[in-house]
């Protein structure tokens, strides 16, 4: 009696794992700068660009290079530069360093 018995169709799992985060994120006239990951390379610096796309640049290219689509990233979300607080919340939010040594 195992006639009305349907066997479910096989089928593999599902790629459950979700992307890897790697790098430091980028800090630029002391702000966070979204969506933009970066670490040290073997040619340079590695720019990672929302988790997508990868970029290297020589070390005296970085930074002009990361400065340049910085602001062209706060230019296409509707602020006048990188540095702009001219909406609800600015582009890029501003970083502090609180030093925790021990000094006595």
């Amino acid at each position: 009696m195992t006639d009305n018995v349907i066997d479910f169709p096989s089928s593999e799992a599902p790629d459950i794992w979700g992307p890897e985060v790697r790098g430091h994120k980028l800090i630029l006239e002391g702000r966070a700068i979204p969506n933009i990951r970066i670490l040290k390379s073997p040619r340079g610096v590695e720019a990672i660009l929302d988790g997508r796309f990868s970029y290297e640049f020589p070390d005296e290219w970085a930074y002009l290079a990361l400065h340049f689509a910085a602001n062209a990233m706060a230019i296409g979300a509707g602020y006048p530069f990188l540095g702009a607080d001219t909406k609800d919340q600015p582009f890029a939010p501003r970083c502090m360093e609180i030093d925790v040594g021990n000094d006595g």
